[in-house]
């Protein structure tokens, strides 16, 4: 999979892969806070694709490599391009994955299970996105055919 399309939980997971952080075995519960110290991640309590505070200390230590990436893939001009500007934490994570494991990464989980879709009490998981929540457009499937 092209690291350019990398999004939510997959971008989750590149980005811990990244960190070399290691999966947690025990159990995080919805809600709970992810520890940056500890030096795993758990999927439903790290999120770096939606919150800054989980991507802040990296992209802060790796900064000029993102940087280096981005300039790499779309030229100096690369902080006035609309996709970016719309989007910088998840371009900044797609650089940094880059920066670690090239242009291309596996297209799967690597035996990890994504999270259930709901919690216990039948809502919506925390962990979730709004881009996993918006409908699909045939459009943008179609277009997601063509390389750019």
């Amino acid at each position: 999979m092209n690291v350019k399309r990398l999004d939510g939980r997959m971008l989750n997971f590149w980005v811990a892969k990244s960190a070399g952080l290691t999966l947690s075995e025990s159990d995080a519960h919805p809600g709970r806070r992810h520890d940056p110290d500890s030096g795993f991640w758990h999927p439903h309590s790290y999120n770096p694709a939606n919150d800054w505070s989980h991507a802040g200390a990296i992209i802060s230590e790796e900064w000029y490599a993102i940087e280096d990436m981005l300039v790499e893939w779309f030229g100096p001009q690369w902080p006035h391009i609309p996709a970016i500007a719309d989007r910088p934490l998840t371009w900044f994570l797609r650089a940094y994955v880059a920066t670690q494991f090239g242009d291309e990464v596996e297209d799967h989980l690597g035996g990890v299970a994504p999270p259930p879709a709901a919690n216990d009490s039948g809502g919506e998981a925390p962990w979730s996105t709004l881009a996993d929540r918006r409908p699909k457009s045939g459009l943008l499937a179609l277009m997601g055919r063509f390389s750019w």
